[in-house]
């Protein structure tokens, strides 16, 4: 990083003052809180006086700044800023020369590319040390590259080939398969009359490609191809033809993603219909085909319930998205959702990430730095994302991408005018199907002969649906099901419907389908109606089987009857084989009959059943979740639930993973303090499976819920064990303060309560976090104040893991005798109680300190014993570790062959995971002379 004054380069002192100074040009003239400061330039290990530490480096900033006549950091609304013209900045001067370049034409645009490439002076931020700059770092390559590929296109078509044929042999080799460079890289041998050679790169990229990934050539480049060999001769620079055939939006094919591309849309509608103007508007949005978007597109869909918001939404997405090759996402953000609980932005964020492929294990810890994270993934993205159900436009800005070539289409019954003022969204709102279109979808599923046999009963059918394309739906489905029943008694139902259910001509659109949704209903069949009514209890975003079972009291068989009841009157959907949701509307009404026709009795006994299913399945997977904690005893199920056992590790952990977005429901959404035992040990259940997937924020905001059920509970035992949890989890968010202030409150109870075992493991978490911190002596002090408790506490479990605590922090702080003797006490015991997880942990600390001794043969022994237990176990993250430190040992013995089958074995596994250790070991594996990265 440089910095100019008036006499030349101005000296910027240490690396981390520098990288207070860069993370203040990321966002000049923007107030930057102290403690985002804190995080950008330390990350997730500040200085104990990472404050004080921080206003030095801004007054020497400011001294050195001064003294070379320029601006200076100030403190402003709670922040710092340093009050500079953003084009002062290279970052940003780039920027603004892009944009530039994007909306002049060919014969300007040239040289505002030109200009904006030269800024590019190496690496940005190459030499600081901050994981958020990285991270900005990252997006600026991806906005680099994208601004090489826009700038080849505008001298392709000025004849300027040549210089375009230098600059892409180069570039090829950094990405062999991006399809828009080979293109571009064709049509300039092909300008060269180099034919034969731009054929011949055809060919070998395709089979790269079928060998690498699969997939055969996008439908663009097998387009170029054909020209190519037709001799095109609009493909010669200086013909203002485009470099491939723009195609029209409606007929876009659908994109072959990469491999790992995410494709996430619903299912197209069978038989859409009737919003061809609706079609028309969004296709003017995106614009032609031939090149994508200089700008993120962002298009709004609004309207009132049920007006068709999301099926107009995931149809058109469909239509277009051969245009977005690097994918499609889809998220129901739950805006209105009738239990009035909209996802939260940063829960939203977190999901986009996640569907992005990143790991919960590598998520920043802030939103800010979230947000960071998911616009550099989409920086040089071209992307759909399908916003569904927003609940205004506060929650849908930080979902956007931050720079141009991605779409994104939002739902809403909200009109989202400030998304329209400040980020140039174009709206549609859609209005009821007139009657000529409302007619069109009944005969798409009724057939038009039997439309046109009664006439005067479908106009009264058309009217009494307000346009509705929900209603008239439901209305189909019904008819569809009575081949036999005339229209006109259907027609009559409805005109009937008046006080008793409300009119379908009211003014309110939740209102006007209930008198359908009413009519629907008492068609069902008393026991599909009874069960329509309890799964209005459920707070989930959708439901299982065996819950619904349980919440109806019926055997699963007639339940899945049931459920396909319900799915035929299209009162429910099965969006994934055995998971079932309603549509907001149809929730809404269905708990408006669950008060109105049943008890309060009936009420509480269902949702008990549903409780009791999900804490007594979730109870059942700790069994293959190993974990060295005391047991829980719930409560016997409630007659008539249905509770979900397991066979192996896998089976629990799959049903956890489907599980977890209702658990987290049920959690969040259970308010009833005669549920509150219920709550606690839910938290309890979930905490090793959270622990294991990293989910650290959820694993905070379900031990909260516990913890205020534990108060209200009067359970002191139960609420240390839960401050325990929240210690670990605010630990692994870099949480200090938090961390801390739960350890206390934890010592604190355990002390009240004379739990040495809890008192044991909560040193225990605290010697974990200050090795963390490399503070390896206190963390040893820790330890031994562990062994203290578990002595005195008579669990033999406990004793063993803080044997093993104060063996490992012995041999970090390099007394390996000691370790090992310490390490071995906790073998025994061990092995009379079967711990096998805490065994595979003492083989570990063994290994680590018989490596350190030299004694290789030992190391090599205890490290492949700990793999092969955590193998055994399916504890895939921990096999790795064990596994990267035994070819540590082996490379440390002369052995480079074993060693480099260790590294490839624990590369194979972290790779699969993701796990940040991929890297190193990766690194290894490449200088002992064999790159792990096949």
């Amino acid at each position: 990083m440089v910095a100019y004054g008036v006499d030349g380069i101005v000296e910027l002192g240490p690396t981390r003052q520098r990288t207070v100074l860069a993370t203040l040009l990321v966002e000049p003239a923007t107030a930057v809180k102290p403690e985002q400061l804190i995080d950008r330039v330390w990350g997730e290990r500040p200085p104990q006086r990472a404050r004080q530490t921080l206003h030095t480096y801004l007054s020497r900033l400011r001294t050195a700044l001064e003294a070379a006549g320029g601006p200076t950091p100030v403190r402003r609304g709670g922040g710092y800023l340093l009050d500079v013209e953003p084009t002062a900045v290279d970052l940003h001067r780039f920027r603004e020369l892009v944009a530039a370049a994007r909306a002049a034409d060919d014969a300007h645009a040239a040289g505002l590319w030109r200009d904006a490439l030269a800024l590019w002076r190496g690496t940005p931020f190459d030499d600081l040390d901050s994981d958020w700059l990285h991270g900005v770092a990252a997006g600026l390559e991806r906005e680099r590259w994208a601004a090489i590929l826009d700038r080849n296109d505008v001298l392709l078509r000025g004849a300027d080939h040549r210089s375009v044929l230098a600059d892409l042999a180069p570039a090829l080799d950094e990405h062999p398969l991006n399809e828009r460079l080979a293109g571009q890289f064709m049509v300039a041998l092909y300008a060269a009359g180099r034919q034969a050679d731009a054929l011949a790169h055809y060919r070998t990229l395709r089979q790269r490609l079928i060998d690498d990934i699969g997939s055969e050539p996008g439908p663009a480049l097998r387009e170029l191809h054909q020209r190519i060999l037709h001799q095109d001769p609009h493909l010669v620079p200086g013909v203002a033809a485009p470099v491939t055939a723009p195609q029209p939006a409606a007929a876009a094919p659908p994109a072959r993603p990469a491999s790992d591309a995410p494709t996430q849309l619903p299912a197209d509608i069978a038989g859409f219909t009737g919003r061809d103007d609706a079609v028309e508007q969004l296709d003017a949005v995106l614009g032609g085909a031939g090149d994508p978007p200089s700008a993120t597109v962002i298009a709004t869909i609004g309207g009132t319930g049920g007006i068709g918001k999301t099926a107009l939404a995931v149809h058109w997405a469909h239509r277009v998205r051969g245009r977005f090759p690097d994918g499609q996402l889809y998220l129901n953000l739950r805006g209105f959702d009738p239990g009035g609980q909209a996802m939260p932005s940063g829960t939203a964020l977190r999901t986009l990430l996640e569907l992005l492929g990143v790991p919960p294990t590598k998520l920043p810890t802030t939103m800010e730095a979230q947000a960071g994270l998911y616009r550099s993934r989409l920086a040089d993205a071209r992307m759909l994302l399908l916003l569904d159900n927003a609940r205004d436009a506060e929650q849908v800005r930080p979902l956007l991408p931050g720079a141009p070539g991605s779409l994104v289409l939002v739902t809403s019954r909200s009109d989202l005018a400030s998304l329209v003022a400040a980020e140039g969204a174009r709206p549609l709102w859609l209005d009821g199907l007139d009657a000529g279109q409302a007619r069109l979808l009944l005969a798409s599923r009724l057939g038009p002969d039997r439309l046109a046999a009664e006439p005067d009963a479908v106009d009264t059918i058309v009217a009494a649906c307000a346009g509705l394309p929900l209603a008239l739906a439901i209305i189909a489905a019904r008819a569809a099901t009575r081949p036999t029943l005339p229209l006109s008694a259907l027609a009559a139902e409805l005109a009937d419907a008046g006080n008793r259910l409300d009119a379908l001509t009211g003014p309110d659109a939740a209102t006007d389908v209930r008198a359908v949704f009413s009519w629907s209903y008492h068609a069902l069949g008393a026991e599909a109606a009874r069960l329509l009514r309890v799964l209005g209890l459920h707070p989930g975003p959708d439901i299982g089987l065996a819950a619904a079972a349980s919440l109806a009291r019926r055997p699963v068989p007639q339940t899945r009857r049931l459920l396909d009841e319900l799915c035929a009157a299209h009162l429910l959907s099965e969006n994934a084989p055995g998971r079932y949701a309603f549509h907001d509307l149809i929730r809404a009404y269905a708990v408006e009959l669950a008060h109105a026709e049943d008890s309060a009795d009936d009420r509480f006994a269902a949702q008990r059943r549903m409780l009791d299913h999900y804490l007594l399945s979730a109870h059942a997977t700790d069994e293959w979740l190993p974990a060295t904690r005391d047991p829980i005893s719930p409560d016997p199920a409630s007659p008539g639930v249905v509770v979900t056992t397991f066979t192996d590790n896998p089976g629990a952990r799959r049903w956890l993973t489907d599980e977890l977005a209702v658990l987290l429901a049920v959690v969040q959404g259970t308010t009833d303090p005669r549920f509150d035992r219920h709550i606690q040990q839910l938290g309890w259940s979930l905490a090793t499976f959270l622990l294991w997937r990293g989910h650290w924020h959820h694993q905070i905001s379900v031990q909260e819920a516990a913890l205020r059920a534990a108060h209200r509970l009067g359970d002191q035992p139960g609420a240390a064990d839960i401050h325990r949890r929240l210690l670990y989890a605010h630990m692994m968010l870099g949480r200090r303060e938090q961390a801390h202030g739960h350890s206390v409150a934890a010592l604190d109870l355990y002390a009240a309560v004379g739990d040495n075992t809890g008192s044991a493991r909560t040193h225990l978490g605290l010697m974990w976090f200050f090795e963390q911190q490399g503070e390896y002596h206190d963390a040893l002090r820790h330890a031994r104040q562990a062994l203290e408790f578990a002595e005195r506490s008579g669990n033999r479990g406990v004793l063993a893991v803080a044997y093993n605590g104060v063996g490992w922090t012995h041999s970090l702080v390099g007394e390996h005798e000691t370790a090992i003797a310490y390490c071995e006490r906790a073998l025994p015991i061990l092995e009379e109680l079967g711990e096998r997880a805490t065994m595979a942990d003492v083989w570990d600390s063994l290994g680590h300190a018989y490596h350190q001794l030299g004694r290789h043969p030992e190391a090599i022994g205890y490290y492949q014993r700990a793999a092969d237990q955590s193998r055994e176990m399916g504890d895939r993250r921990h096999e790795a570790a064990h596994l990267a430190r035994l070819g540590d040992v082996h490379s440390s013995a002369g052995d480079q062959v074993a060693a480099r089958q260790s590294w490839g074995a624990a590369l194979a596994i972290f790779d699969d995971i993701d796990h940040p250790e991929a890297g190193s070991t990766r690194s290894k594996l490449a200088a002992a002379g064999q790159d792990g990265a096949a």
